[in-house]
């Protein structure tokens, strides 16, 4: 995992619903980025093969602008 990725999961980790705003990722991984809309998209587009061939894991988009993270 690449450093960003692997905050990522810790933040799904320590979150109990395993649930996260986009909000609340972009604030916490790029605080002085006005928009990493696009960045997140990246992370979480590489980050999903990554957890699913090895964790077992799946990254979904919620309603509302959040992801979420989930066994197979």
């Amino acid at each position: 995992l690449t450093p960003m990725q692997h905050a990522l999961l810790l933040m799904f980790f320590q979150n109990p619903r395993h649930q996260l705003t986009k909000q609340h990722i972009c604030e916490a991984l790029w605080p002085k980025k006005p928009d990493a809309s696009e960045t997140l998209y990246t992370l979480i587009r590489r980050l999903k093969p990554v957890v699913s061939e090895y964790c077992g894991l799946t990254i979904t988009a919620e309603k509302g602008g959040g992801y979420r993270l989930k066994h197979l």
